[in-house]
């Protein structure tokens, strides 16, 4: 291991994990031996149990990290796209309302996405500014009829709480109106199944999306 380590012409840290399972009189003599082993720019202990050296670790990883050229705007803080990004606050909130009653066993699949038009005709003078309408559909996906019946909940309300405090964040990060459909399907152990799970990635649904306009733009000509 420390041979591979010496060939490096970074910076390299000698982190030690777990330190609070190691008696201290052992510990000290420890990390003296392996500190030996190499010119390591920094030797941290940590405890990610007790939380013991983790500010120190990222603030010193931190400085140690090259400047890099800015490749986004200061003020975009990802490079996903919206509709990913609606996917997961509604995932997001199925975990909130829910619990550990379907934790990780759901899936969100945005079907549809209509953007706003363009306002057609101007405001009249005074009238207070509406903002633009966003249209959008989303499948929740989960592995057994008893955690559909937890999403949906009594008479719909488990659901429509999900997409009441879906659709508040949803608008926060569109800065529109946001109409918000939601259904749930039964997939049976779909975490299991590759193609799925693949199917779940953006690109995968922007390509469906894709291919979709397309049909239906060829059906109306």
């Amino acid at each position: 291991m420390f041979s591979l380590v010496r060939k490096l012409d970074c910076p390299v840290f000698l982190v030690l994990t777990k330190i609070d399972l190691v008696a201290k009189d052992q510990l000290l003599p420890m990390i003296d031996a392996l500190a030996k082993q190499h010119h390591f720019a920094e030797v941290i202990p940590v405890s990610a149990r007790k939380k013991d050296g983790l500010d120190l670790l990222l603030g010193k990883v931190v400085e140690a990290l090259p400047t890099g050229e800015r490749y986004f705007p200061k003020d975009q803080y990802t490079d996903q796209p919206q509709r990913f990004m609606v996917a997961e606050l509604i995932r997001e909130r199925i975990l909130v309302e829910t619990g550990e009653e379907v934790p990780y066993a759901s899936a969100v699949v945005i079907e549809r996405f209509e953007e706003p038009e363009p306002e057609a005709a101007p405001r009249k003078k005074g009238a207070p500014a509406k903002l633009p309408l966003t249209r959008i559909a989303a499948a929740i996906y989960c592995e057994r009829e008893g955690q559909k019946a937890i999403l949906i909940g009594k008479g719909g309300a488990k659901l429509k709480e999900i997409g009441t405090g879906a659709r508040k964040q949803i608008e926060s990060l569109l800065g529109t109106r946001v109409y918000l459909e939601l259904h749930v399907i039964v997939e049976p152990n779909w975490r299991e199944s590759r193609s799925f799970v693949e199917a779940l990635d953006w690109r995968h649904q922007l390509e469906r999306i894709a291919e979709k306009q397309n049909r239906e733009g060829d059906a109306g000509e």
